[in-house]
């Protein structure tokens, strides 16, 4: 389920699909970064979660195009590696389903097609033990955006069938063995939301923007009876464990249990708000709902009363499904929060004041900025905070709420001040060694898009958003948080984005609405332009070089700061530089690629192709350790990684 609408700083950040950068063959692929730990999150709803029969791996899928895999405590384990194909790209994961033997993995995802420009559903099968894609099932209508995929998917529980529902109105049954077609029916006349298996294997239900769900028999597959009466659309249900109920969620507010013998109403439950998912506990003494207010509510469907409620979630519940021990109920939202939630059952909880046991997902947007301190500390901007991990651990330690969009920030060099963008066009200074705010910069007149630290630090550069009244880069006296002068120049406007000083704080560069500028601090001169696009620019340590990536518009240019002479043109990975402390290696993180040039020669010495993410997605950020032991990049999918730097410097080897 895509978002009602998206921050504005992520429509100039959007990377579009594209094909593997081909390159030298000097270069050598390790495939895998040499992950130390790695954090996990969504950066789009949560459209569906899963456990797995033992109840040791809980799977997500997101609109954000990745399936990821999760351990029971919530540690993140890895996303699954998607194939790029032009003609079938991944656009969005809808549902996930877990084999009853634990083996594979269903997914219902909508897929786009590069070349015609059109849309269409399809259930993808994984073998979880190596996260290989053993079979893709089509068939499904094609549209636009809006009118297709394949909603959700179910495994019957002899694991011999597999059923989908899709926005083209079918119910399709497919052969696990062989990936056959059993049945296809179109029977509602809307689109199918729910599919779903009677623990008994001896019905399959489905659920409709009709209104109505439906009971199969699955010794012929025929329509045995339509339950109606909602009215609103219907998004979901499930079986009881006994296979005797039959619960639905209804965005007129209700959750309804029905008599499968005899399509006999039993009970109208009202939630008080749009119900999306619903599920049973293992037991069958619990019956959870989620909502559009955010709320979760667990009912006796026994006797149709409300037993609690869970408050957390500050966005629409999409997705619910329990623990296979009963002992934990896993939930995932949508926009703007896209979190995975754990929560504990009344009848395991120690605390009866909060189910809330877990969040598992940290950052809900594309890693923006990644900085690495002095003091073993890794600082990760994203959504609305800065979160603060333990480097060596990947523990998570602290987080600073900005309240606003947080597209950058920026740490002093004595590392106790750390400068977000805040509400109301301002810039936040916090003491980074127990997040107290420090001070607030006012003199900007939009959104902040790009802050840097001058190396001496005595200087803030601080850049704004596309006002037209008004742009330019203000750099602020740290010592009194007063602004000593204003970088602008002609044509040039905001976004201002990627700041950063020169080794020797007598430049400063950043990119201007996608134009690369240097400008003298000494008296705001703007000494250079260049005649490229860019989405990221960085001088190296000992300020003789700037590179500048084009993102998707162009490679990496790298430029001799003596005399402004372009010196190198690399890869089109463009959307994330990093050089290595020892200036002897720059890092480029693109939409499908990692790569580590050598810079005394510009040779590509190595690049990594895995857990990058959905190729055309990819790297967002990236920063080094202060020894270059290791570094860290950041993905589109919301995902934080630390990895071993293959190259360090030889006195650490």
């Amino acid at each position: 389920m895509k978002p009602l609408g998206e921050n504005r700083f992520g429509g100039w950040r959007l990377i579009a699909a594209i094909l593997l950068t081909v390159v030298p063959a000097i270069a050598f692929s390790q495939g895998r970064p040499g992950i130390v730990w790695a954090s996990g999150g969504h950066s789009d709803s949560v459209n569906s979660v899963a456990y797995s029969p033992d109840g040791q791996l809980l799977v997500s899928g997101s609109s954000d195009r990745t399936i990821k895999l999760w351990r029971q405590d919530g540690t993140f384990i890895k996303s699954l590696s998607i194939p790029y194909n032009i003609n079938a790209q991944l656009a969005d994961v809808r549902s996930v389903a877990v084999s009853p033997d634990g083996k594979l993995l269903a997914v219902g995802v909508q897929l786009f097609n590069g070349v015609s420009h059109t849309y269409t559903g399809a259930v993808q099968v994984w073998r979880i033990s190596d996260g290989v894609l053993v079979q893709t099932l089509t068939g499904y209508g094609s549209g636009d955006v809006t009118a297709t995929g394949v909603n959700s998917v179910a495994f019957s529980p002899d694991g011999q069938y597999l059923a989908s529902g899709s926005w083209d109105r079918l119910v399709k049954v497919w052969r696990v063995a062989n990936g056959t077609l059993v049945i296809s029916r179109s029977d509602h006349t809307q689109k199918v939301n729910a599919v779903a298996f009677s623990p008994d294997g001896q019905r399959l239900a489905s659920a409709s923007d009709d209104m109505t769900a439906k009971l199969y028999r699955t010794s012929d597959w025929g329509v045995e009876r339509t339950l109606a009466g909602h009215t609103n659309v219907v998004l979901s249900l499930a079986f009881s464990p006994n296979s005797a109920r039959l619960a639905t969620g209804s965005w007129d507010q209700t959750v309804r249990i029905w008599n499968v013998i005899d399509g006999s109403l039993l009970f109208s439950l009202s939630h008080g708000s749009n119900v999306h998912p619903v599920a049973f506990a293992p037991d069958g003494t619990s019956l959870a709902s989620g909502a559009r207010d955010g709320s979760i509510k667990l009912w006796d469907p026994e006797r149709g009363v409300l037993v609690d409620t869970f408050l957390g979630h500050t966005a629409l519940v999409l997705t619910l499904a329990f623990a296979p021990d009963g002992g934990m109920l896993a939930s995932g939202s949508w926009y703007p929060e896209y979190a995975i939630k754990l929560w504990a059952p009344p009848s395991q909880r120690a605390s009866p004041i909060s189910g809330l046991i877990a969040t598992l997902t940290n950052h809900s947007s594309s890693i923006n900025e990644l900085i690495f301190t002095a003091n073993g500390r890794l600082i990760s901007g994203a959504d609305t905070t800065a979160r603060f991990w333990d480097v060596l651990s990947g523990r998570f330690l602290s987080a600073i709420n900005a309240a606003t969009s947080v597209p950058t920030i920026a740490l002093s060099p004595n590392g106790q001040l750390l400068a977000l963008p805040g509400a109301n066009h301002t810039v936040k200074i916090y003491l980074t060694a127990d997040g107290t705010l420090l001070q607030t910069l006012i003199g900007h007149t939009d959104d902040i898009t790009g802050l840097a630290f001058s190396h001496d630090g005595t200087l803030l550069a601080s850049g704004a958003f596309f006002n037209g009244t008004h742009d330019a880069i203000k750099l602020w006296n740290v010592s009194n948080w007063t602004v000593v002068r204003e970088l602008s120049g002609q044509l040039l406007f905001g976004p201002f984005d990627s700041i950063n000083f020169s080794a020797d704080d007598s430049l400063l560069s950043a990119t201007c609405e996608g134009s690369p500028a240097v400008w003298r601090v000494s008296d705001g001169a703007l000494i250079r332009t260049f005649p490229i696009v860019a989405q990221v620019i960085r001088f190296s340590p000992d300020g003789t070089l700037l590179a500048i990536g084009g993102g998707n518009y162009g490679p990496v240019s790298v430029y001799r700061t003596s005399d402004w002479v372009r010196v190198a043109t690399l890869s089109d990975q463009s959307q994330a530089l990093a050089f290595t402390p020892d200036g002897h290696y720059l890092a480029v993180g693109g939409q499908s690629q990692l790569q580590f040039w050598r810079v005394s020669d510009w040779t590509l010495q190595l690049f990594y192709d895995q857990e990058l993410g959905y190729p055309g997605m990819g790297v967002s950020s990236l920063a080094f350790s202060l020894d270059a032991s290791r570094f860290a990049y950041g993905r589109m999918d919301a995902v934080v990684a630390v990895a071993t730097n293959p190259f360090p410097p030889k006195a650490s080897r």
